[in-house]
């Protein structure tokens, strides 16, 4: 939830920025030039943002930007976020008759997301706060009339959809970089990624939206591995109801070995991983089920855990029965309130705890039969 909430912040920080920019380059860019533009957006977000190039169409009210990116905190050497293209196409009836700042569509092309921590566990994505006194006023005005950011809802995701209703990501990569207690920095990447949120206004008091997303993350063995994900969300102004399907497929486990060491009592030395997951949430009620399957799996218990001896025991006890064809299963469910959700086993580990509870009834009835 904490990353959710991350991610969701750089999103909404995103949005403000496309509100100012179109809004105020559309009206001051022939007045003050791209220096003073960059200089506003950098004032506000608290980051530095730059661009190499602009063209403004105010009859189809569209900017495009070329070379767009949006630096990092001081400490980082890396931007977090840059794109090739970056065009923005606003809705000239809401705009020219409500006043309002919505955006019909964002197209991003070759984007890149860096994500860094640093060795104190400071992430760059961290941005500080905006310069809300910069927003005191109108986003911009022309021709008296001033267009200016509404109050905002209790559901964040709500107020970002009813300002942007398309947006689309293409030929796009993340990086992650992790310097935070590694013996060397860490670095995982995902050097294609896709994505397309389409939201509508149902005329019942909320949004009906769609998102789709694809990564592809490339591997020294085996092929690529990849991720895909698809949500449905009933999105309202204090809520948000949400179905999701998510798969990942041929994952290769060795990437994430500095923190099988660092993190658990395993050693890791093969395996592959792809997964299944629904995810429903109503009413603040989540109700999801994951289905994890491991193939070629090799690993070692470190002894220098205290329960090494015991996790190799309930581990070498259940294997048999979550094994299916050439996959170790394991499985589990999320239950509950949104904010306290409970973990707990899923039915294929269910059964295999209860068959391993058999064995041992069975063994101590023999015990008792016994002369």
């Amino acid at each position: 939830m904490k990353t959710l909430k991350i991610l969701l912040k750089i999103f909404l920080f995103s949005a403000l920025l496309m509100a100012i920019i179109v809004g105020s380059i559309a009206v001051y860019m022939r007045l003050y030039g791209d220096a003073h533009i960059k200089k506003a957006l950098s004032e506000l977000a608290g980051a530095r943002v730059d661009y190499r190039s602009a063209s403004i169409n105010l009859d189809k009210k569209e900017a495009s930007f070329r070379g767009f990116s949006i630096a990092s905190q001081i400490g980082f050497d890396k931007d977090i976020f840059g794109a090739d293209t970056f065009t923005i196409i606003l809705n000239k009836e809401k705009l020219e008759k409500e006043k309002r700042l919505v955006f019909d569509r964002v197209r991003v092309k070759g984007a890149k997301l860096n994500i860094i921590r640093d060795k104190a566990g400071v992430l760059n994505v961290v941005l500080p706060k905006t310069n809300t006194a910069m927003l005191e006023g109108p986003f911009f005005s022309s021709g008296g009339i001033a267009y200016a950011a509404e109050a905002p809802s209790k559901n964040a995701l709500y107020d970002v959809l009813m300002s942007v209703r398309n947006i689309k990501i293409e030929d796009s990569g993340i990086t992650f970089e992790d310097h935070f207690m590694m013996e060397k920095p860490y670095k995982i990447w995902c050097d294609k990624f896709s994505a397309e949120i389409v939201s509508n206004d149902t005329g019942s008091g909320y949004l009906s939206t769609a998102m789709t997303a694809n990564f592809r993350v490339p591997q020294k063995e085996g092929g690529h591995g990849s991720f895909g994900m698809k949500t449905n969300m009933a999105v309202y102004p204090d809520k948000t109801n949400m179905e999701l399907a998510a798969e990942t497929e041929n994952i290769n486990l060795l990437i994430f070995l500095p923190y099988f060491r660092r993190s658990t009592p395993f050693d890791l030395r093969s395996g592959r991983f792809s997964s299944r997951t629904d995810f429903r949430m109503h009413e603040g009620i989540i109700d999801s089920l994951t289905t994890m399957y491991f193939r070629n799996l090799s690993f070692i218990i470190t002894a220098r855990d205290e329960n090494a001896q015991f996790l190799q025991v309930s581990i070498n006890r259940l294997a048999p029965y979550l094994k299916s064809g050439d996959n170790t299963v394991f499985d589990f469910t999320m239950k509950g309130d949104a904010n306290k959700a409970q973990f707990s086993v899923g039915p294929k580990v269910k059964f295999a705890m209860g068959m391993v509870v058999m064995e041992e009834v069975g063994k101590a009835i023999q015990q008792m039969q016994r002369p």
